[in-house]
């Protein structure tokens, strides 16, 4: 072959190469974009694993119904995680590996959520974590991770110690916590920032196991100490027996409970015993409310959902809808060409994005990924949640770390 003719052959092969598509990001095609999620739709957290499923399914079904996203539709892969650290990582590894998803929507809890998180960070791939308040989501910053609709355990911290010690004028707290991440977590975070706010100590905490049934142990240790409020942190249920039973010995102090149990779940299975009881939501308006927003929103759920069970939607329905349409919405905003890269990009450029009244505003920057700083203060009266006027003082020092 003569030389002009290998240079030919070259050039067109050169052509060839740069008028082929480019090659297709993992998840991605010309009509559809597949998205990975998990959480625990068994177990003692199920309520929180359904109501994310629910929540994302009815805001895809509504994205793909106007058009989708840049032409693609959504599909959305769901595998249980059971709220166990060990099998949320074999259900991330399958979305990932097997399944090959653009990116994981996570609507697990802390449990689960910290056995994948470093695994996610060697793969690459993003994941968007809705519900999970553990610090490590977002602290070491990892330009894969992402926090939505929840907030970061230190910022629970500093609203929980304000609140209770400027809010509630209480100098001597007693918290009961479960030994599980997440209200281990919480109970973390109030002390160490009572401490370094206030230079107070709990007089004294006490911790339980996940799905335990009597809190006498833990009541008449309170009680030995009288403690001005009581944090209570873990599940709604175990909160409504831990209430119940404070009433029946005699414990007349107000009790703080965790933002999982600012739900009707927590009216509804502990009555009376609830009433008083103050807490943070993670949403503006609770899916309980007589807002008009709400009620157009729970009308549309409802409409979808006609055979659910009592205590649903609950916040976790509502978190798993809102940050769907974060989702969405930076993926729009990526362009046709999605990949990671854009994607994450485009997420970084969000500022105060929410789909409407019902949903906190969420805002993300190139230094940090904490999508929300805000939470509701909240207070059972006459049997109902209700919102109190009340509004930290205190600058956070959440972001500070990331400067």
């Amino acid at each position: 072959m003569s030389g002009s003719s290998k240079l030919f052959l070259a050039f067109v092969a050169c052509v060839a190469l740069a008028m082929s598509p480019a090659v297709a990001e993992q998840g991605v095609t010309a009509d559809s974009i597949a998205i990975g999620s998990f959480g625990p739709i068994t177990g003692p957290a199920a309520y929180i694993g359904l109501a994310g499923r629910d929540g994302a399914a009815l805001a895809i079904k509504e994205i793909n119904a106007a058009g989708g996203i840049n032409g693609r539709k959504i599909n959305m892969i769901f595998e249980d995680d059971g709220h166990s650290p060990a099998k949320a990582l074999a259900a991330v590894k399958k979305l990932i590996d097997e399944d090959k998803v653009f990116m994981v929507f996570n609507v697990a809890g802390s449990n689960g959520t910290v056995g994948t998180i470093d695994y996610v960070k060697e793969k690459g791939i993003v994941m968007f974590v809705s519900f999970a308040s553990a610090p490590a989501v977002t602290w070491p910053f990892a330009r894969n991770l992402f926090r939505g609709g929840t907030t970061e355990v230190p910022r629970y911290g500093e609203l929980y110690a304000e609140y209770i010690v400027d809010g509630l004028n209480a100098k001597k707290i007693g918290i009961i916590g479960g030994r599980e991440e997440y209200p281990k977590n919480e109970g973390d975070a109030l002390t160490k920032q009572l401490q370094k706010w206030y230079e107070i100590a709990p007089v004294k905490r006490v911790e339980f196991n996940i799905g335990d049934k009597d809190f006498t142990p833990q009541l008449l240790e309170m009680q030995q100490v009288s403690p001005d409020v009581i944090a209570f942190f873990g599940n709604p249920a175990e909160a409504a027996i831990a209430l119940r039973q404070a009433k029946e010995l005699g414990l007349n102090q107000p009790f703080f409970v965790g933002t999982t149990m600012v739900d009707q779940g927590l009216l509804t299975a502990a009555g009376a015993a609830a009433e008083g009881v103050t807490g943070f939501a993670l949403i503006p308006l609770l899916p309980s409310s007589s807002d008009p927003a709400m009620k157009a929103w729970r009308a549309k759920w409802n409409a979808e959902y006609p055979n659910l069970p009592p205590n649903r939607p609950n916040i976790f329905d509502v978190l798993g809808y809102a940050d769907m349409y974060v989702v969405a919405e930076a993926m729009r905003n990526a362009g046709k060409d999605l990949t990671t890269d854009r994607f994450i990009d485009a997420l970084e450029n969000l500022h105060d994005y929410r789909v409407g009244a019902i949903a906190s505003p969420r805002t993300f920057t190139k230094i940090h990924h904490i999508g929300n700083l805000r939470l509701q203060p909240m207070q059972v009266k006459n049997g109902e949640w209700a919102q109190v006027p009340w509004e930290s003082k205190r600058p956070s020092d959440i972001l500070a770390r990331y400067h």
